[in-house]
């Protein structure tokens, strides 16, 4: 059957606007917060005794140049696409069809200078197959192939099917964000042991990285789970410009990780949570490599804040990174345009 198994399926195609926005568990690709499932353990009296939070100030601090944990190597990823089509399984369940280029990338800061180091870059289709007949999806995916597209199986949301469109898109959307996590993976796989910095949590990118020795630091720019208590709000609430809040301690599924919120930008004229990021590093690293050497903490903050991207036109400056924002901006230079890929892509299936 090849490329005809949409059409033969009774596949639509799909405007842009047809579709309201999905309301994302992952800016989440941008603050990847975890499901409400895979709840973590918090030891809030870990740097300082949970009812004596206040703001710790490091503005003031000064790093060496020659600092051994300075981060050398920046890393983001890219999902760029949409649904493109959708057609019905026999019983009526609506099945969509995404179409998505993805990349990763690796920015390097050569003596003050940010260079492209490695980047990687896939066309992807998403959508929940099981309920077609597999030689048809088998052929179908070797079609793709040929034509440099990669059909990536999605689980049905929940277990199984259901006629709430927008939770079955969202499964695609979420597959296509998985397969974007992997070749970050492949990135950080790229920066060895050197100190990283990358866009989102470390447990979605557990397996990239050795957390024992790797000193890699998440960035987390959204903020949909509270770790907090009442006076750690208070002291979240509190912090100015080159604060952080005392560290916390994550108990997760896949990685165990030392957090604190940091303040990048901010006036008490925005909104209370205006340039705040969550940052997080390995505990193993921390413990066994560091023995939990709060000093480290304060420094990797203060060059966190010098790295703050201080482009105003950029929508998220408040809450970004200039090398992150390189990065961001490389990859998206790599990318053909979306109306080029989709109008390819429903030229080779005659949708």
């Amino acid at each position: 059957m090849g490329l005809e198994f949409l059409r033969n399926n009774g596949a639509h195609r799909m405007r842009d606007d047809a579709m309201r926005p999905l309301l994302l568990d992952n800016d989440t690709v941008q603050g990847d917060e975890p499901q409400q499932d895979d709840e973590p353990q918090i030891e809030l009296s870990y740097e300082r005794p949970a009812d004596l939070w206040n703001p710790i100030d490091i503005s003031g601090m000064v790093v060496a140049a020659d600092w051994d944990f300075r981060p050398a190597r920046f890393i983001d990823g890219k999902d760029l696409g949409r649904t493109v089509a959708w057609l019905q399984t026999e019983e009526g369940f609506p099945i969509p069809v995404r179409l998505s280029e993805i990349g990763a990338i690796v920015i390097h800061n050569d003596a003050g200078h940010l260079r492209r180091e490695w980047y990687i870059m896939e066309r992807v289709v998403s959508m929940i197959v099981n309920p077609f007949p597999w030689d048809e999806i088998e052929s179908f995916a070797a079609a793709l192939q040929e034509k440099g597209f990669r059909l990536l199986q999605c689980q049905e949301p929940r277990g199984h099917l259901t006629y709430d469109f927008q939770e079955m898109r969202k499964a695609t959307q979420n597959r296509s964000m998985d397969e974007m996590m992997r070749l970050e993976k492949q990135a950080l796989l790229q920066s060895g042991d050197t100190p990283i910095v990358v866009d989102g949590r470390l447990e979605s990118r557990t397996g990239g990285f050795d957390e024992l020795h790797t000193p890699v630091v998440g960035v987390i720019k959204g903020h949909q789970r509270n770790y907090l208590h009442p006076q750690g709000w208070r002291t979240y609430y509190d912090l100015r410009l080159g604060q952080r809040t005392p560290a916390f301690f994550l108990k997760q599924k896949n990685i165990d990780v030392v957090s604190w919120y940091l303040r990048l930008d901010g006036t008490a004229s925005d909104l209370p949570s205006w340039g705040i990021i969550r940052l997080e590093i390995p505990a193993p690293f921390f413990h066994q490599q560091l023995g939990r050497d709060w000093s480290y903490i304060n420094r990797l903050s203060r060059l966190i804040c010098q790295y703050r991207c201080t482009d105003k036109s950029y929508q998220r400056a408040s809450v970004s990174l200039y090398p992150i924002q390189r990065a961001e901006e490389c990859l998206g230079a790599l990318f053909t345009g979306v109306e080029t890929i989709i109008n390819r892509f429903y030229s080779l299936t005659q949708l």
